[in-house]
């Protein structure tokens, strides 16, 4: 199995070239469940390939690298016909910050993927999603690709209130960026909550089938490597532990 982030970059995965018909952008901040999102959605095999093509740290990079480009106008065009599936959709998700840089970089990007449709990933416990992104940032582990046993003995972490109360802080700056831009541009997003997602994968995935009319299509032979669920019981005990210490003087938590 391919490992890491690079995964989703390899050409393996690429599809035969295909022109842009319908695509979207999935809004999303750090651990929102945007992977497990994507991966969802790339699995039905008539949602294009979302995955963090702007992420201009990594997988932009790698990308841009493996495609020979020579220009951004280049890496656009290259990557669309390369990871859009063969009945036209075309999809990416990202944070605010790479979207922005993207955009700035090469202001033709919107109409380049044009017509595009937003879904914002939400997590509505928003100190979980901080708890998970303090232990990403100890770890360096925002992926896995190996089960828990299969992965070993755990890093060493600390448990640090304030380091939780900067994570949320950062959090919450990412969905009201989100939030601005969609408000400054008159868009209404689709919203899917992670929650109901792991509630109920089937159910959001095949409403966003639908929103774009394309369950009657024939769908890509895709196999997309899946990674492993990371939080634990260290997760729980941060959450508790943290809401114990703030909530009753941090309504934002």
């Amino acid at each position: 199995m391919l490992s890491g982030y690079m995964g989703y970059t390899s050409a393996n995965l690429d599809f035969a070239p295909a022109a842009i018909k319908k695509a979207y952008v999935i809004a999303s901040s750090f651990r929102s469940g945007s992977t497990h999102l994507c991966i969802s959605l790339w699995q039905t095999g008539v949602l294009g390939a979302p995955w963090e093509y702007f992420n201009y740290e990594i997988d932009k990079r790698f990308m841009y690298a493996r495609l020979g480009c020579t220009s951004s106008a280049d890496y656009y065009r290259k990557l669309a016909a390369c990871r859009t599936s063969k009945n036209g959709v075309f999809g990416v998700k990202a944070h605010f910050r790479h979207f922005d840089v993207a955009r700035k970089e090469y202001p033709p990007l919107i109409e380049v993927i044009s017509p595009v449709t937003f879904i914002y990933i939400n997590r509505r416990d928003k100190v979980a999603q901080a708890v998970s992104m303090a232990r990403a940032l100890q770890t360096n582990a925002w992926i896995a690709f190996r089960n828990k046993e299969e992965r070993g003995p755990r890093p060493p972490l600390f448990y640090s209130k304030e380091f939780i109360q900067e994570c949320l802080t950062e959090v919450e700056s990412q969905t009201a960026s989100w939030k601005a831009f969609f408000d400054r541009n008159g868009i209404k997003p689709m919203w899917v909550d992670y929650e109901d997602l792991l509630a109920d994968k089937s159910r959001v995935v095949q409403s966003i089938v639908k929103h774009f009319g394309v369950e009657n299509d024939e769908p890509e032979e895709v196999t997309v490597p899946k990674p492993f669920v990371q939080a634990d019981e260290v997760n729980a005990e941060w959450i508790k532990r943290f809401r114990e210490e703030c909530e009753p003087a941090n309504p934002a938590a």
